[in-house]
């Protein structure tokens, strides 16, 4: 059943709700009822008396007795007041107990207690409608209300007695605190009153008379309030234990805490050394001029750490080796004229590719068993063809473990460091349990984050990681020196290239630079290097008259030599919007001293 708490503020939104129809009614001239709203009333008066004394231990304990006159409406608006506790100050709970109501007169007043969201509520009256004034004379008990201060210069009652959260305005208000005459002996003479709105640190006047201690105020406005201070001698109050320091809460969880850490990050960086050593194969990046069939794009994405520009770079694969040709789709119209349409991919022979990762590929462009002259536009946004391109950058991946270029395996040292960082965790996990159940002190806080992160470190460091096998690590610097060519010089390429005996010649015994270098397009975009790769290759277009690339048509013939570069660079800018491209949909949610300062407080309100 819903909370009558909850209902007070379900009926506070009715109410608003109801005013704002009523404005918009006024407005279009219809006649609407008003609207009533349970907090549109005022008090008379605040009056509130705190007898103070310790109990068998020693804690301080307040007697507490206010009485609130309310104003009610003559109409049908309330059926009582609501006035909310706190239940914890400064990470004591203050046990709110021995709850009674009265009226002006003396007689039982119907309440409800509900305790929610660290307040507890006393809810008076019933179902029947109040009018006019109403006295409420409510009665409880509250421990542990006498605070040390962190100085250790006194101890101290500084409370706000009346809440900062009331919207209704209060005529007068006056309090009582009295202190048992063993308190009242270790009274150091300070005191002080705050007035206004929270925050504020305009005083009023409080008398003293002995023990006794009396303040007198005149009209407060909705959300102002009052707050005392009244100074004890230090140690004339026991304090609970969740503010008496504790070294096993307070300062043992930063050491374990860091321990722990220690331990798991030391694991993680064996597992770094590790993987660092095991991706080193002869130690030595020599310049490649080609890259071996059996090692397509998806392969050796995940060599280089490239596994995002992996389809890209594999349809480029595709392309220079004539089994598919990339076209420029037909100008798509618009509004303000026509605009470039999306590339288009042509199935031109299967045949010219032999590799399975290749064959793959194929498939999950134009789908299995497609002849040629088959097309698939690449898309701007199709999330389908993305879930295809992004499961084949995946089977890359597993391809490449399949083929021995990863394995996975523990770090021993990292082993023993994780088992080590698990232990101190959970030595951690206990410390923090009993200190968020007693104490809640900013260690306790501290050890559970970082105790967090070493459970984290420690479970990855006693986990098995992939690393590079001999033969991966050999192929991965194999691919270093194929960027370390395609970086170089024009000039220090053609040197090595004359030097290569291996390197594909013409019938005439010159290097078929041209080939070579179109073969090396899709590596150099695995690198983020096609645009600087793609000038190089119109340089070498230029030079040879009649030779443009049949990989790379437009839509009304072939591709200009001289637009190559821009052609490449927008081809893979969109296919590599296409592969990443996800529906999506968005929301949002937009998130010395002073009055209010202290413990008590709460709210109050109608019901």
């Amino acid at each position: 059943m819903e909370s009558r708490l909850r209902r007070r503020f379900t009926v506070l939104g009715i109410a608003l709700a109801g005013a704002a129809l009523t404005g918009l009614g006024l407005g279009l001239g219809v006649p609407a009822p008003a609207a009533a709203d349970v907090s549109d009333f005022s008090y008379e008066s605040w009056d509130v008396d705190y007898r103070i004394g310790t109990d068998a231990e020693g804690r301080a304990v307040a007697q507490v007795t206010e009485t609130l006159t309310a104003r009610f409406p003559d109409f049908d608006q309330n059926r009582g007041i609501v006035r909310g506790l706190p239940i914890d100050y400064e990470g004591a709970s203050t046990d709110p107990r021995d709850f009674s109501v009265t009226d002006g007169d003396g007689d039982p007043v119907p309440f409800e207690i509900e305790r929610e969201d660290g307040f507890v509520a006393v809810l008076t009256g019933d179902d029947r409608y109040v009018h006019g004034v109403q006295s409420y004379r409510i009665e409880y008990t509250l421990s542990d209300v006498v605070l040390a201060r962190d100085d250790g210069t006194a101890d101290e009652f500084n409370w706000d007695l009346v809440d900062f959260e009331h919207l209704q305005p209060i005529g007068s208000f006056s309090a009582r605190i009295a202190f048992s005459p063993d308190l009242a002996e270790r009274l150091n003479g300070a005191q002080r009153c705050y007035a206004g709105p929270a925050g504020t640190d305009a005083e009023c006047e409080i008398t003293a008379d002995g023990g006794v201690f009396s303040v007198e105020h005149g009209p407060l406005a909705p959300r102002e309030g009052v707050t005392v201070a009244i100074g004890l001698e230090p140690g004339s109050v026991t304090q609970p234990p969740q503010r008496v320091p504790n070294p096993v809460f307070d300062v043992v969880p930063y050491g374990v805490a860091g321990a722990a850490v220690l331990a798991s990050g030391a694991g993680i960086v064996a597992v770094g050394a590790m993987q660092r050593r095991r991706r080193t194969g002869r130690g030595t990046v020599i310049a490649q001029y080609e890259v071996p069939d059996s090692l397509p794009p998806l392969a050796a994405a995940p060599l280089v750490g490239a596994e995002d520009r992996a389809v890209p770079a594999q349809i480029l694969h595709l392309a220079v080796n004539g089994a598919i040709r990339i076209e420029d789709g037909e100008p798509e119209r618009g509004l303000f004229g026509s605009k470039p349409g999306r590339p288009v991919l042509r199935l031109v022979d299967s045949e010219r590719v032999e590799d399975p990762l290749d064959r793959r590929a194929l498939d999950a462009i134009f789908g299995a068993n497609a002849a040629a002259g088959a097309t698939a536009e690449v898309p701007e946004e199709d999330e389908k063809f993305a879930e295809r391109m992004s499961e084949l950058g995946e089977e890359g991946k597993r391809e490449a473990a399949e083929r021995g270029y990863f394995t996975r395996e523990r770090n021993r040292t990292a082993l023993v460091l994780g088992l080590i960082g698990l232990g101190i965790t959970a030595v951690l996990a206990v410390l923090v349990g009993f200190g968020l159940a007693l104490r809640g002190s900013p260690a306790v806080y501290v050890g559970l984050g970082l105790g967090v992160v070493a459970l984290v470190l420690s479970l990855m460091s006693v986990s098995r990681h992939r690393v590079f096998t001999p033969l991966g690590a050999e192929q991965r610097e194999h691919l270093e020196g194929v960027k370390l060519f395609i970086e170089v010089a024009e000039a220090e390429r053609m040197r090595m290239l004359q030097s290569y005996r291996g390197a594909e010649r013409r019938t005439d015994g010159s290097v078929d630079v041209i080939h070579l270098y179109e073969r090396l397009l899709p590596y150099a975009a695995l690198f983020g290097l096609e645009r600087e790769w793609s000038k190089v290759l119109e340089v070498r277009y230029a030079e040879e008259p009649g030779m443009t690339p049949t990989w790379l048509t437009g839509a009304t013939g072939f591709a200009a030599a001289a637009g190559v570069g821009s052609t490449i660079s927008s081809f893979t800018s969109s296919l590599d919007s296409a592969v990443s491209y996800t529906s999506s949909s968005s929301g949002g949610s937009t998130g010395g001293g002073f009055a209010g300062g202290g413990g008590g407080g709460g709210f109050s309100g109608g019901r």
